[in-house]
């Protein structure tokens, strides 16, 4: 979704993808916003925008924040009451609408209505290839995507109903933690419709 600074901008940075998506899903939900952009921005940041009125959007970057802070490590948060329009251009840069519809072949592996999502952060590709083949084997769950957002942070993500999801977290957490270090893990239970549009762009192309 274009920006263009009419309305208030709210941002969350965190180190790592799943405080992030984390904070998109929080914010979305307890505030009237939207979310406008998302981005890995290197070095294992990722940044997550919402815009909306002041105050909504000030509650969505508190909660959100928080959120993200429980999970992971949160490097900034910030709020733009009235930012110009070319600081809007630069926002709508990283467009979460931009790679959000699937490619056909990758509808059918979409994150399905009311499925729950988890997530397995850690620190090199052994651990993630671990916790994934652990968490599939564990549960009847769907592995969906992957990510490499830099500096050694990887995270993969699986869907399924949710007690199949936190079962799956579950086992994937100590068999990743055998051969790596973890560095966050997460489930959603009932994830917000434009969380959807951030797993679009790591839904693995089979």
């Amino acid at each position: 979704m274009e920006y263009f600074g009419e309305e208030a901008l709210g941002l969350v940075e965190t180190r790592g993808m799943v405080p992030a998506i984390q904070a998109a899903d929080v914010m979305c939900k307890t505030a009237d916003v939207v979310l406008v952009s998302y981005e890995n921005m290197g070095s294992g940041l990722v940044t997550v925008m919402v815009k909306g009125d002041v105050a909504a959007v000030r509650s969505a970057v508190e909660t959100g924040a928080a959120a993200a802070s429980a999970i992971g490590e949160m490097t900034a948060a910030h709020i733009m009451p009235r930012p110009i329009s070319k600081v809007g251009k630069i926002v709508s840069k990283h467009d979460i609408d931009e790679n959000s519809v699937l490619a056909p072949e990758k509808q059918e592996i979409s994150v399905r209505k009311n499925d729950a999502l988890g997530f397995i952060e850690t620190y090199g590709l052994v651990s993630v290839l671990e916790a994934a083949d652990a968490m599939c084997k564990a549960a009847d769950v769907e592995l969906v995507g992957y990510e490499n957002v830099a500096s050694g942070l990887i995270s993969v993500v699986i869907s399924g109903d949710v007690g199949a999801v936190k079962a799956a977290v579950e086992a994937g957490i100590p068999a990743a933690g055998k051969v790596g270090n973890i560095y966050s893990s997460n489930v959603i239970a009932r994830p917000h419709a434009d969380v959807e549009k951030i797993i679009a762009k790591y839904v693995i192309d089979w």
